[in-house]
């Protein structure tokens, strides 16, 4: 499997929100269920519109379609550290591509010399990010050091 991974932008919505909700359909398939889980997803069109128009959020395409994507954006001084990049959501077609994505998200906070990655959904996400022996902060958050020390 070879992914090629882009930063989201607002010109992606329709896709990335196309594809988690055909993931969802194939989770859920009554339709009156899938109707009540809609309203909780975090991929809803309104927090897409919020994430993708930060530039941190990522896809994962193999030929062309869509075979996951994360929302995320950074913010400030929080347990005073500068910088930390909060995931809010990762959705992806299968596990290893779940865990691709997480890379790239701990990848871009190193690189762009964030301290700290915290992923929500810690307990969904537990083999994605196992490698790097994240520190459980409660309420199914993790956080992952970016930097030594």
């Amino acid at each position: 499997m070879t992914l090629d991974f882009q930063v989201l932008g607002p010109k992606d919505i329709e896709e990335v929100f196309t594809f988690a909700e055909q993931r969802l359909v194939q989770q859920v398939p009554d339709e009156n269920e899938r109707m009540f889980r809609s309203w909780e997803v975090k991929w809803r069109r309104e927090a897409l519109e919020h994430y993708l128009k930060i530039g941190w959020c990522f896809i994962a395409r193999e030929n062309k379609a869509v075979a996951g994507f994360f929302m995320a954006q950074p913010f400030l001084f929080f347990r005073g550290q500068t910088q930390t990049l909060w995931v809010e959501h990762i959705e992806a077609r299968d596990a290893a591509t779940e865990e691709s994505l997480a890379e790239v998200a701990v990848r871009v906070a190193r690189e762009k010399h964030l301290q700290r990655v915290l992923f929500a959904d810690a307990d969904r996400l537990e083999r994605a990010i196992a490698k790097w022996s994240p520190k459980p902060l409660g309420d199914a958050i993790a956080e992952i050091k970016t930097t030594k020390g």
